[in-house]
């Protein structure tokens, strides 16, 4: 009985490893790597048309160091390389002020959910201090976009801007500051 107990045995652990041991005789063949290439700028996406919202951190240009809410329009190149964005604020405390600008954003890497991009642009800030003042801004920064699903992105940047208050005079001042933004887009892809 002790001899047919141990054949059993043995016959069991043969059944089990048998299939191990047979495919370890198959020769190993790499699995084919992804065909999709993410490089800086080239993921052919541009996202379309886009619309959102974005609150803009000035402190040297509104002087009050909160955030101006803007709404913001979005355009993506066809090729990915590149996005365009207009801004618009307006608010009324008192008196009526707007914003009107526009920024550019060259894309140094891009992935399927993001990317990094660099730019700048320029807005006019309009306001009431005694008599209407428009004041010139100019913004030199870096962005991030990170697309939380194919068509909504969250957006953060930062960077320097000058600054050249209206003094109502042939004067020309200007002042440095660190400016940011942080919002939100949709697109319609």
């Amino acid at each position: 009985m002790r001899r047919v107990s141990t054949f059993l045995m043995f016959l069991m652990i043969g059944s089990v490893l048998a299939p191990a041991l047979a495919w370890a005789q198959v020769p190993v063949v790499s699995e084919p790597t992804s065909t999709a290439r993410v490089t800086g700028a080239t993921t052919g996406s541009g996202r379309g048309l886009g619309v959102g919202a974005v609150a803009l951190f000035a402190p040297g240009a509104t002087g009050t160091g909160g955030a101006v809410p803007n709404i913001l329009a979005t355009w993506g190149a066809p090729s990915g390389k590149f996005h365009l964005d207009g801004l618009f604020g307006l608010t009324s405390s008192g008196t009526t002020s707007f914003d009107l600008g526009a920024r550019g954003w060259y894309h140094i890497h891009a992935a399927p959910g993001a990317d990094l991009s660099v730019g700048g642009g320029f807005a006019l800030l309009s306001y009431k201090a005694g008599s209407r003042k428009y004041d010139f801004e100019l913004e030199l920064g870096a962005q991030i976009r990170a697309f939380i699903v194919s068509n909504v992105a969250l957006l953060g940047s930062v960077g320097m801007a000058i600054y050249m208050p209206d003094s109502g005079s042939t004067t020309v001042a200007m002042g440095g500051s660190i400016v940011g933004s942080l919002g939100v887009a949709y697109f319609f892809q």
